[in-house]
């Protein structure tokens, strides 16, 4: 029982990177029909700034993470507006093959402007480095404080933003672009604001989500996050803006408890799991079967 307690616990800094990451890469699914490549490359690049603020400038890392993300939310915007705007009658590949283009200039750029960070690869700072022990079900438990304040994080910023696509002039907007552009401009609805701002938020989730992963930074560091948010979009489903979020909470669980049994072929366990599911659900678990009508 501790194990399994435990390796739950253990899942859940995980679950929330992978689901701020995630859910960028479904709003501009939804509102642009394009798969973002670039979406980990934009984190990185927010990663990289609050490092070099954080180690070598003094500052905060709360503000130089929030500085970062900020940053990435106007770099997400002016992508939208200067690059994937003007691409609008672009195929779907195009606009994908946009996309890897901007990850290459991220890559290329990084090195330049953060020529200490790329030489050095320090770590990213915590937010604290403490371990909060509890006992639930007569077990002893314990969590890191930086994996409870990263999963608070991503439990306000994921419930405001649904709040407003639920609630919301704004969110009724962007539901409307999700599901027919077209039609919405015709209703009046100011779809390149929609769109922007969806790549601004896209941008600003995975900023915080890349600075809170307390890993060893490097320009490929998350490449990985990218492809479980890809995965857990096919596991989840995408008719919806929250079922990839499901796809965020068993990937990391399949892992973790795969590990349990064989943590060499952890990887393997999960992937089939997973790939079987997506034989008996082609359209993710929570998705939706789109019938055309003539």
């Amino acid at each position: 029982m501790q194990i399994f307690l435990q390796t739950f616990i253990n899942s859940l800094q995980n679950i929330a990177l992978y689901s701020m990451a995630t859910i960028g890469i479904v709003l501009i699914f939804r509102t642009s029909i394009t798969t973002n490549f670039a979406q980990g490359m934009m984190g990185t690049f927010s990663a990289f700034f609050t490092a070099n603020f954080t180690l070598y400038h003094g500052m905060s890392f709360w503000l130089a993470m929030s500085l970062g993300a900020v940053i990435a939310f106007c770099f997400g915007f002016l992508i939208d507006a200067g690059v994937i705007r003007q691409g609008r009658q672009v195929n779907a590949s195009g606009r994908q093959m946009i996309t890897m283009g901007l990850m290459m200039i991220f890559y290329a750029i990084m090195p330049v402007i953060y020529v200490t960070i790329t030489t050095r690869t320090p770590n990213i700072p915590k937010f604290t480095y403490e371990n909060i022990e509890f006992a639930f079900l007569g077990q002893e438990l314990y969590i890191t404080e930086h994996a409870l304040i990263c999963v608070i994080i991503a439990l306000v910023g994921l419930s405001v933003l649904f709040a407003l696509l639920k609630f919301t002039k704004w969110g009724m907007g962007l539901r409307a672009t999700a599901s027919n552009e077209t039609v919405a401009q015709m209703m009046g609805i100011n779809t390149k604001l929609i769109t922007g701002v969806t790549w601004g938020i896209a941008g600003f989730f995975v900023a915080i989500s890349a600075s809170s992963t307390a890993m060893s930074l490097n320009a490929g560091m998350m490449g990985t996050v990218q492809i479980y948010g890809f995965l857990a979009c096919v596991l989840g489903g995408v008719s919806s803006f929250w079922a990839p979020i499901a796809g965020c909470v068993l990937i990391p669980l399949f892992l973790n408890y795969s590990a349990i049994l064989s943590p060499k072929w952890s990887g393997l366990i999960s992937f089939i799991l997973i790939m079987l599911i997506i034989l008996v659900r082609p359209n993710g678990l929570f998705g939706k079967r789109f019938v055309r009508k003539v």
